[in-house]
């Protein structure tokens, strides 16, 4: 697929692009899709597909400016932000709330990615890791005996590691 023009001339696109893409942190969601604070749900999704097809980033994947493909790109997903918002009318009352204390953008808040991190990953050893899941196999069916000697074997390769000694701390309170 190659790299549709924009239905302006190439000049006045990339003008466009600019002016809104250095205001960008400007501009409120009403005035990025350019509409009253008053506008009904069809007027919203209207103007928002009038931009869509202007700016849509897949329009531009195989256009040679790559800044300004970047910028496409961060326009676009700021406007299909301001439409997710304004189309949601519980998102949109709080946004409204939120523009009168002279915020632009809805705050989302970043989650944090947690990671499950297996706990034999803070070993080093290959074969370590390997014993040391044996040996937690073997807690988890009861078979405490087992257990002790895998993580004694996961010790003799990785060293007195805090996490095993622990595990083998835990087995001295638990009867065979």
């Amino acid at each position: 697929m190659g790299y549709a023009a924009p239905p302006m001339d190439e000049q006045q696109f990339k003008a466009r692009i600019e002016k809104i893409h250095s205001h960008l942190k400007m501009y409120d969601y009403y005035q990025l899709l350019n509409l009253k604070e008053d506008a009904d749900v069809g007027q919203i999704r209207r103007q928002f597909h009038r931009m869509a097809l202007s700016m849509h980033p897949d329009r531009f994947a195989a256009h040679p400016d790559t800044d300004l493909r970047k910028k496409v790109y961060a326009v676009y997903k700021q406007v299909t932000e301001a439409y997710r918002v304004l189309m949601n009318p519980e998102q949109r009352r709080g946004y409204d709330e939120a523009l009168e204390r002279g915020e632009k953008r809805v705050g989302r808040k970043k989650r944090k990615v947690s990671r499950m991190v297996r706990p034999e990953q803070a070993l080093t050893q290959v074969q370590a890791k390997k014993f040391y899941r044996l040996a937690m196999d073997a807690e988890r069916r009861g078979d405490i005996k087992s257990a002790r000697i895998n993580y004694k074997f996961a010790m003799d390769l990785e060293g007195e590691h805090p996490m095993l000694l622990e595990r083998l701390a835990a087995l001295d309170t638990v009867e065979e």
